[in-house]
């Protein structure tokens, strides 16, 4: 929808203006004030006057403002999605003014500045925010409800960040707000107005807002209270209950792994759209977007197991075990890190761990989805171009701005850092037995956490090493200086037998069952990555760059016979032997070109995972085995969480 401008005092109704005499109220409300020797609280009002348009109008109150001028920023990203976003392209009519109601002069500085000239004066700032786009990581307002992404709706004053918030929202009639902060529990509005507190800015944009109507469940774990918000504006499939209690399994497992839960108030921000849209942490909370449809089959119920372990398991890795470069964030620009490989790809081996104890998983089953993920990721070109720090610091520009030959040297660090979880975990687990101790990557995030977590320590790669080093009983450097700083391949083919479990070691057309011709398509190949008929990218030094094509060719015949998609391409490869010489004819541009190339065998592989037979694994290595693939269960888990609750 187009976006339409008016001036800020026309969208300003009723629930407006009662939001700005509480915020002048404020101003002289002693028990409002901030005691002596903390810093004001920043003062914020909310209220929605025209949904249909995608607006959020936002008041600040400024009743103690420093020096004679200030400075106010919109966050350019959104903490936990490294990409620039500009949030400040979505603000409008942004007008500041005395407490009278004079208007004070407002400069804007840059894409996500203004200054603010107030001569050391209480006042006003007020704005509006468009808010059209419902993702994880930005915010969206229509007539049913509204998601407020924090990073995307509150300026904050430049070098002030540490101070405590407070915001007033106040929603369309029947409406209820929630949130993790203080306030946003979801009752019933009797003065139309939810009162939120956070105690820094920080803390404000780290708690997504949800204004509406959804469904709700509530469930407990050890005391600890478990909120399942669901949004659904055009309906969904779901069996809330279950989800409920699906998802109290995984917060009891996450916890047990964890020895203890960090929150006495955790809320699941569930969106079904149309589209899937991921997941966000934040530290008591997390946003899921999931299709409306999930849940017609077994497997939804599974997709959103393992979306909300994951963003669940940043609890501890990311908002508490948190990265030392990221301390605070720096919201005006990139901020960059070399610890996503930690943070986001050992959040995925752990997930697999969380859905093991919580019963979504069984070992077996584990083992078939690491054996298909090896298999993925053995595919990728880019795997061992550079350390995979290097591919956590260009996550700005490559993983989420990515060129056509991105893939060819690049990988993602979800990816390759959940199989080198894998790897460190196994590693730890055998080296750990070697002295009489019991070792695990879950074992190295509680040492973190005790370490550091619990104590508001930042990170570094140094750390990990350490942890690692004494989760072992011996030094760990020389496995970080080869897989993290280095770039060898992930020794995951070597582990694996270490501790009880059979590789199997397929080409793709040895798959049973396949026909002659399939067996011919899958052994096939050329080096190129396809877009319908386009060369997504071309391999160096396959067959199809040695012959001179190139990305964005569109392949139209082989050997004289036309092609329309990437499956009639591969057909038509079908059709030769390998070694065969064979014409490719392509558009490149609007030039039409031909070349010959000689058809190669596909160098992949597929990789099969499976407990190796008992008969073949001692019984020491068994049990390193079966303490992997298959940890305390979720019901003993709740048993010890609600005896231990106060």
């Amino acid at each position: 929808m187009a976006r339409r401008r008016r001036p800020l005092a026309s969208s300003v109704t009723v629930s407006a203006l009662a939001a700005l005499v509480w915020l002048a109220c404020a101003a002289s409300d002693a028990r409002g004030r901030a005691p002596a020797g903390e810093p004001p609280p920043l003062r914020y009002a909310v209220t929605i006057p025209e949904p249909n348009q995608h607006y959020a109008a936002v008041t600040i109150l400024v009743d103690a403002p420093r020096g004679q001028q200030s400075e106010w920023a919109m966050p350019a990203w959104t903490p936990g999605s490294y990409v620039i976003r500009d949030h400040g392209r979505q603000v409008d009519d942004l007008q500041a003014e005395t407490l009278a109601g004079a208007p004070l002069p407002v400069e804007h500085r840059d894409k996500q500045t203004w200054r603010v000239g107030h001569g050391g004066q209480p006042h006003r700032l007020r704005y509006r925010v468009y808010a059209d786009e419902l993702t994880v990581r930005t915010s969206h307002v229509d007539d049913r409800h509204a998601s407020l992404i924090g990073a995307s709706v509150f300026l904050y004053p430049v070098g002030e960040g540490e101070r405590p918030a407070e915001v007033e929202l106040r929603p369309p009639a029947g409406w209820r707000v929630f949130a993790a902060l203080p306030g946003g529990e979801g009752g019933a509005l009797a003065d139309g107005v939810a009162r939120l507190r956070a105690p820094s800015y920080d803390a404000l944009i780290d708690a997504p807002i949800e204004l509406g109507t959804p469904e709700t469940r509530r469930v407990a774990v050890g005391g600890k209270a478990i909120d399942v918000v669901l949004t659904a504006p055009a309906g969904h499939n779901a069996d809330l209950d279950r989800v409920a209690g699906e998802l109290r399994a995984i917060v009891a497992a996450a916890g047990a792994l964890m020895g203890g839960l960090p929150f006495e108030r955790y809320v699941f921000l569930i969106h079904a759209t149309s589209e899937a849209g991921g997941g966000l942490e934040h530290a008591s909370s997390s946003s899921l977007q999931i299709r409306h449809d999930l849940f017609k089959d077994e497997g939804g119920y599974k997709r959103l197991a393992h979306l909300a372990a994951h963003e669940l398991f940043h609890l501890w890795n990311v908002k508490r075990i948190r990265d030392r470069a990221l301390v605070p964030y720096d919201l005006r620009g990139e901020d960059y890190t070399r610890l996503l490989w930690f943070h986001e790809g050992f959040t995925e081996t752990i997930e697999q761990e969380i859905l093991l104890r919580s019963g979504h998983l069984d070992g077996d089953a584990l083992l078939r989805e690491l054996g298909a993920s090896y298999t993925a990721y053995r595919r990728k070109p880019g795997r061992n171009h550079e350390p995979i720090g290097e591919l956590s610091h260009d996550a700005w520009t490559r993983a989420y701005k990515p060129a056509t030959h991105h893939q060819l040297i690049t990988a993602s660090y979800y990816e390759k850092g959940g199989l080198l979880g894998v790897a460190l975990d196994l590693e730890l687990r055998l080296r750990a037995a070697k002295h009489g101790q019991k070792g695990s990557l879950g074992g190295l995030f509680r040492r973190l956490m005790a370490s550091h977590g619990a104590r508001g320590r930042g990170i570094t790669q140094a750390d990990v090493v350490a942890a690692a080093s004494a989760e072992a009983g011996e030094a760990m450097d020389e496995f970080f200086a080869r897989y993290v700083d280095g770039t060898e391949e992930l020794p995951l083919e070597a582990l694996l037998p270490r501790i009880g479990v059979a590789v199997e070691v397929l080409a793709p057309w040895e798959e049973p069952g396949l026909s002659p011709f399939a067996a011919a398509r899958a052994r096939a190949w050329i080096g190129v990555e396809t877009k319908g008929q386009r060369l997504g990218a071309v391999l160096p030094g396959s067959p199809a760059d040695r012959a001179g094509l190139s990305a964005g060719d569109e392949i139209v015949a082989v050997a004289g016979r036309r092609v329309r998609s990437d499956g009639e391409l591969r057909d038509r490869l079908a059709d030769h032997p390998i070694g065969a010489a064979i014409e490719i004819t392509a558009f490149r541009g609007d030039r039409l070109v031909s070349v010959t190339l000689t058809l190669g065998e596909r160098p992949d592989r597929i990789y099969r995972l499976r407990r190796a037979d008992d008969g073949d694994v001692s019984p020491q290595i068994r049990g390193l085995r079966e303490r992997w693939l298959a940890p305390p269960t979720v019901a003993e888990a709740i048993a010890r969480a609600d005896a231990a609750a106060p």
